[in-house]
């Protein structure tokens, strides 16, 4: 028999699922069950009703979709040079920008959206953004301390613009062939090195 953990993951997955192939409407407690072979009423154990089901599934989708294994923002607070900072941040933005990363930027985006109106939702997903986006805030402390960054740029404000910055390539994606992606990524990584760059 599975463990309530691992029967929870397994039901949030399927829920995660049915989100990808349909939506809100395609998530039905009885697929769900009967995809991993339990009894419907059991999903209630794990989660009161099917709104706090979804709206945990959103969750662990959107965390998902943050979770950085390439380069990552605690990198940059260990460089030793501007040089080596500079190079840690252009590959995490870099590696946020790949083709392969599509779908987690646009679930990003689609799960923000759905967030615009369900306030429980929003709180979720708001402690998941500070919790992810405090940790990019230290490398920038971290950039400030050592001279690199400008002194006067708030860092939970830069790093939530930079998460911004992320997620909206998929507004040009939308629009397949009209921008040319090399130039966005030039735009943008300039745009932040520019941004952060202390004047001394």
């Amino acid at each position: 028999m599975l463990g309530e953990q691992s029967t929870k993951s397994q039901i949030l997955e399927a829920t995660i699922a049915l989100l990808k192939g349909g939506g809100e409407s395609a998530v039905k407690v009885g697929l769900i069950a009967e995809e991993l072979g339990i009894a419907a009423p059991s999903l209630y154990h794990h989660f009161a009703n099917r709104a706090e089901l979804i709206r945990a599934a959103y969750v662990e989708w959107y965390w998902q979709c943050l979770r950085i294994d390439g380069a990552t923002p605690e990198l940059a607070a260990v460089a030793e040079t501007q040089e080596q900072y500079e190079a840690t941040l252009r590959a995490s933005i870099m590696w946020s920008y790949q083709e392969s990363r599509h779908d987690a930027r646009s679930v990003r985006m689609a799960v923000l959206g759905a967030a615009q109106n369900d306030p429980l939702l929003a709180s979720e997903i708001n402690s998941v953004n500070r919790n992810f986006l405090n940790s990019v805030a230290q490398s920038v402390i971290y950039g400030q301390k050592m001279g690199w960054v400008r002194s006067d740029i708030d860092p939970l404000a830069l790093a939530y613009w930079a998460h911004g910055q992320i997620i909206g390539r998929v507004v040009a994606e939308m629009d397949d062939g009209v921008v040319n992606f090399d130039d966005w990524d030039k735009i943008s990584i300039d745009a932040m090195l520019g941004v952060i760059r202390s004047k001394s």
